[in-house]
């Protein structure tokens, strides 16, 4: 999910002592499945058995301090180490302390498991039942990142990663929205390969900070229609526009994803065998980290570059159908950004063929006609 830049809470060690001695002196209610439906649940799926412990705890502790008269349920599920993890309500509070109630605890099973993420979705849906459904994704991410790397597409749990197609069979094809708080998961790989699971999704193309969403603003925007999603999404901007140097770091992005096979369908028209340099330095990058994974660009900004104005334009005018709401920082990590649209790309300019194979099997690969950039 996030960068090394991390943005810490003075009284995080008191946190931390709470969180984990909450779980036992919390109150267990005795949740049945409700008679009624909520007009929304909204899950949280925290994968912290990693480095971001600490950010978990305050996203937590953030959560609960915006859960005031929400329309809806808020769940989290939530693991930060080897042993237990655990499936919480929300409970509104404005103290240090986790005060959520538990309703379930897991043992060993794995975050990265996709079985196991069909299996937590499956517990909140059967505790609280609703008319529409919301996910949001915390953690790290790698984008589309395959596993022939050290690192796969989302989450860490002592070491094991999820890949995107694991991800894309775990979830369930009626989300509202998915919202990944998490890195790099706003590209055009992603949001295609998960089409089918959401209405929208909400993500970032670039890093984002461990300090996380700021969910202390933005829960009450999640739980009725898309115009409050983009209020969502803006305030996320907003809240890190008003920090200084590299912590003055957003990109967010709200993908329409109805839209997508379409926006595939033109770029394929459009897309010839072309010669790519092997330096793009005319071209928005939106990787920020020193040697990424895989490097991404601004979708538009590269067909801008490459493609003659009126491919451009067909482009263009179907992007504003997808792209629902999008807003970034002036800069990040300090480096001025001169254009977003709001979803990157992959470009085979840097050892193409590490990726050729995996790339292949995403569903963007060749919906767009994507594989003729390929040699």
């Amino acid at each position: 999910m996030m960068s090394k830049y991390k943005s810490r809470s003075k009284i995080i060690n008191l946190l931390l002592i709470s969180f984990i001695a909450g779980f036992t002196n919390c109150k267990k209610e005795n949740h049945k499945k409700n008679s009624f439906n909520a007009s929304r649940m909204v899950l949280v799926y925290i994968a912290a058995n990693n480095d971001l412990i600490s950010d978990a705890i305050s996203s937590i502790n953030n959560l609960e301090l915006g859960a005031k008269d929400l329309k809806g349920q808020m769940l989290v599920f939530v693991k930060t180490n080897t042993s237990n993890s655990y499936l919480l309500k929300i409970k509104y509070d404005i103290g240090d302390k986790i005060v959520s109630d538990t309703l379930k605890t897991y043992l060993t099973q794995s975050s990265s498991d996709g079985t196991f993420l069909k299996e937590v979705i499956k517990d909140s849906r059967s505790y609280f039942p609703a008319k529409t459904y919301g996910l949001i994704m915390w953690s790290h991410g790698t984008s589309w990142v395959p596993p022939i790397t050290k690192t796969k597409s989302f989450g860490s749990d002592n070491g094991k990663e999820m890949d995107i197609k694991d991800l894309k069979k775990a979830l369930f094809n009626d989300f509202e929205f998915i919202m990944f708080d998490a890195c790099y998961m706003g590209s055009l790989e992603v949001v295609y390969e998960l089409k089918d699971k959401a209405k929208f999704i909400i993500a970032s193309s670039s890093e984002v900070l461990s300090s996380s969403f700021p969910y202390h603003k933005i829960s009450q925007y999640l739980f009725t229609d898309s115009t409050d999603l983009v209020k969502a999404a803006k305030s996320y901007v907003d809240y890190y526009s008003e920090f200084s140097g590299k912590l003055a770091s957003a990109t967010v992005s709200i993908t329409n994803t109805k839209e997508l096979d379409n926006l595939a369908s033109l770029t394929r028209e459009i897309l010839p065998s072309i010669e790519l340099r092997t330096k793009i330095t005319d071209v928005q990058e939106l990787t920020f980290e020193a040697n990424p994974r895989a490097n991404a660009y601004d979708f538009l900004d590269f067909i801008q570059n490459y493609y003659k104005p009126q491919e451009y334009n067909i482009i263009k005018s179907q992007l504003e159908k997808v792209v629902l709401f999008k807003a970034n920082t002036k800069c990040f990590f300090n480096v001025p950004m001169k254009t977003f649209c709001g979803l990157s790309i992959y470009l085979p300019i840097k050892k193409p063929d590490l990726f050729k194979d995996y790339y292949s099997s995403l569903s963007w690969y060749t919906a767009s006609g994507w594989n003729k950039l390929f040699k």
